[in-house]
């Protein structure tokens, strides 16, 4: 296939530009529409535009023109309905295109079919929310059993659930491929739409992307006739796509407009469509997607050729060579392995789903290597554990990327180093068994991790109607007070997510400690220590008491096996979270006389008893004993990065209490030290390190205030203020910023500048402190007081210089 790196000539793109750069006044900081109604019109003009560019183009610039062109035209009306102007802009587009692509049918409605397409889609998402309101929270206060027969079922229901999404979303992709085929003319080639992705796997949503390929007969590409073949295809992938962009639910960045990269300049944030409730559309144009038959259009300079996914059987095939997949550089390869048949011609899909089994089996030694070289990125890109720890310091996630792929991934894997063809998640777990690989109970629960998955991601995209992957809020409030835990747990419940995470790190902790699968036989047994260590990560400390009441009945009162220490730790954390201080350090003295094997444990007991004793106000006792403990760190069997880390945590709380004990500038040597330590920890804790570094500048300005010297004071505070803001530090972090420069300039006199301080800090607090709780909040009193004193100040300063004009 034809393609260019440059789509318009220099002067339609400097055109385009100027276009673009209009639509920057009508964004926030974070490249957001201020103002839908006002972007509306540059939409418009830039889909008028892409048209008008098209006539100009070659044949591949020219679809890729036309498509850009109805997604910016649709984009103009969902902002400005009620606009005829650009309603009727759409149905010209229409028109014209059926008149380019040289369709049968020229008077084809293409917004009417759209409109039928719509109703299915809407009978489909209700039928969706009406199916998961019938899926029951599994509550703890249940049997073992009764737990057993919950999960069951959940796994039941939510196969069903994606069983009739699947099988709705299809009919769907047959009826426009019929329409199309239709409008086109009958075909000059036997073909096969064929689906990927998660359509492929049963797990499709209502909100998902059409990821799919056009295959055609084996022999179309030797014919005379097969360059009109492929124009044909070509064409009627651009009216399908069309159909599509009409639901209005194609997001623009979709469709990689260039000129919003162009006039993006650095430090800016480029334009994101927050407007478009984001659904079913085709993959994006993106280099790293492109899962659609028109596949790759534009060349760039790091991969200067084009990829189309028009193509016969065997041409189609020569993707699964591992050079070819590398050449391509977005793993088509892996997609290419799981697939469905959509519409046309079953022979076809058969004959290439036939050749992908015969080509992993003719090189299998080079199939499995390139497996566990996405294993290995995958279970380092997705590890669970990971994945829940870098939620401590954010405030918000993504639950494809936490809940869904820290699993489906995963067994996806297992299915195709076992060769087992059915790309459904719940389908290769039972062949897993079948074949002996797992037992009984590790297919119940990898089923009921898949099933929690499937459940959590059809959850968050019914209720928000989008296909947006992040729940929370965009600004973590207080770092104290996160409740992006809170918000994970109310999409399935607290049981079902703490079982959830046991499994998948179950799952992952198998697949690490092996270096080959294709002979794997493994089970997998979720133990007490488990679900502890997930309660602790989800932050659920409460729940860590209440289970560990039960949980010491049942094991005699010396039990000391390493699952019985680190559920001791698990519960001393708790009561350490939950201000019980005494019984915290009541666990930790009994687990220091127990752990000296386990030095990972001991260094984290270190770290809990410092911590308890500083907030028992007994500083100098701690003191002391993170003075005795620091030089032991150094002899622990640990990795540099984890003593580094912990040697920074023991030396912050040493740094509190001289700061508590007014001894400054030793606190100021122990957070400079504290820095530096955390400087060194892995790129993998970059967030929490660098806020952790953040905090540590903050309290040295803090020192340095309280020893009056407010200039270096200042200082301290803008770098820890501008740290805070590069790491997405919490509102809380940067208000007390904030507020340490406002009392530095108030110490100065300098009361504009404290006033200018005071004053943001006071907004960003009000902004996110509920209504009812901000006449008794501290720190808004605090900053409402400031302001006074920095406004009756700069009264008297004016008095007295109009005193002197008198």
């Amino acid at each position: 296939m034809a393609g260019s790196s440059h789509v318009v000539d220099s002067t339609c793109e400097q055109e385009l530009n100027k276009i673009a750069e209009q639509l920057k006044q009508f964004l926030d900081k974070n490249g957001k529409e201020k103002n839908s109604e006002k972007s509306a019109s540059i939409f418009h003009q830039m889909g008028l535009f892409y048209k008008e560019q098209s006539k100009q183009d070659d044949s591949i610039t020219k679809k890729l023109s036309l498509i850009r062109s109805a997604a910016l035209l649709n984009a103009a009306v969902t902002r400005q309905p009620g606009n005829k102007q650009f309603k009727q802009s759409i149905r010209d587009f229409c028109s014209d295109l059926l008149k380019t692509a040289g369709a049968k049918i020229l008077d084809a409605d293409l917004l009417k079919i759209a409109q039928e397409v719509k109703e299915m889609v809407k009978e489909m998402r209700k039928k969706t929310n009406e199916s998961l309101q019938q899926v029951n929270n599994i509550p703890y206060d249940v049997t073992i059993d009764e737990q057993k027969e919950l999960e069951a079922e959940k796994i039941t229901n939510i196969k069903t659930i994606q069983a009739q999404i699947t099988e709705n979303y299809k009919n769907m992709m047959k009826f426009v491929s019929n329409e199309c085929e239709k409008i086109m003319g009958n075909s000059p080639s036997k073909y096969s739409i064929t689906g990927m992705g998660s359509l492929a796997r049963y797990e499709i949503t209502p909100y998902s992307d059409f990821e799919h390929i056009i295959l055609l007969e084996e022999g179309a590409q030797e014919k005379n006739n097969y360059p009109e073949v492929l124009e044909y295809f070509r064409w009627f992938s651009v009216i399908f796509q069309t159909i599509i962009i009409n639901l209005q639910e194609t997001i623009i960045p979709s469709v990689a407009i260039p000129s919003f990269k162009h006039v993006t300049k650095p430090g800016e944030k480029e334009f994101f469509d927050a407007f478009t409730k984001r659904g079913i559309s085709f993959d994006g144009l993106m280099p790293h997607a492109c899962k659609l038959p028109l596949g790759r259009m534009e060349r760039t300079k790091k991969k200067p050729w084009t990829t189309e996914l028009i193509k016969s059987v065997n041409e189609m095939l020569t993707y699964l060579d591992k050079d070819e997949d590398l050449k391509n550089g977005y793993r088509i390869s892996d997609v290419l392995m799981s697939t469905c048949q959509v519409y046309g011609d079953e022979q076809i899909y058969q004959q290439f789903t036939e050749g992908v089994r015969n080509v992993l089996q003719s090189d299998q030694s080079s199939h499995h290597e390139r497996l566990m070289q996405q294993l290995n990125e995958d279970l380092t890109n997705f590890d669970a554990f990971n994945c829940l720890n870098a939620l401590f310091a954010d405030s918000k996630f993504n639950i494809k990327r936490l809940v869904y792929r820290t699993s489906t991934l995963f067994i996806s894997a297992l299915g195709r180093f076992n060769s087992i063809d059915d790309g459904s998640s719940f389908a290769i777990i039972d062949q897993l068994n079948n074949k002996n690989i797992i037992d009984d109970e590790t297919a119940h629960l990898l089923s009921y991790a898949v099933a929690v998955s499937c459940q959590v991601r059809l959850k968050v995209y019914m209720e928000k109607e989008s296909q947006d992957d992040y729940v929370g809020e965009e600004q973590l409030y207080d770092v104290f007070d996160n409740k992006v835990f809170a918000n994970l747990m109310d999409t399935v419940g607290d049981r079902s997510m703490v079982d959830y995470f046991a499994i998948a790190d179950n799952l992952q902790n198998v697949l690490k400690s092996i270096d080959d699968l294709s002979n794997l036989k493994f089970n997998i047994t979720l133990t007490p220590r488990d679900k502890f260590r997930m309660l602790r990560m989800l932050q659920l400390h409460d729940r860590i008491i209440s289970e560990w009441e039960s949980h010491s009945q049942e094991q005699p009162p010396n039990t000391s096996s390493q699952d019985e220490l680190w559920i001791r730790y698990h519960v001393a954390r708790a009561y350490c979270i939950m201000h019980k201080y005494k019984d915290s350090l009541l666990m930790l003295e009994w687990l220091e006389e127990r752990d000296i094997e386990h030095h990972w444990l001991k260094g984290r007991r270190m770290r809990e008893k410092a911590c308890c004793l500083y907030y028992l106000d007994r500083f100098q006792e701690a003191l002391q004993f993170i003075g005795r403990v620091k030089s032991e760190v150094l002899n622990l069997n640990l990795s540099d990065s984890r003593k580094y880390s912990l040697r920074g945590h023991l030396t912050y709380i040493s740094a509190l209490c001289q700061y508590k004990l007014k001894e400054y500038q030793l606190a100021i040597d122990q957070y400079m030290e504290v820095s530096e330590y955390f400087a060194r920890v892995d790129q993998r804790d970059e967030l929490w390190k660098e806020i952790s570094r953040a905090n540590c500048f903050y309290y040295i300005g803090l020192c340095l205030y309280d020893l009056g010297d407010y200039d270096a004071a200042i200082t301290e505070a803008e770098k820890s203020l501008q740290h805070f803001e590069q790491h997405n530090g919490s509102v809380n972090d940067k208000c007390e910023c904030y507020s340490l420069l406002g009392r530095c300039h108030l110490e100065r006199d300098d009361y504009d500048k404290a006033l200018k301080y005071f004053q943001t800090e006071l907004d960003l607090r009000l902004q996110f402190v509920p209504n009812e709780k901000q006449d008794s909040d501290e720190k808004i009193k605090f900053a409402r007081s400031t302001i006074q004193i920095c406004q009756e100040n700069l009264e008297l300063e004016m008095l007295y210089w109009m005193s002197l004009t008198i």
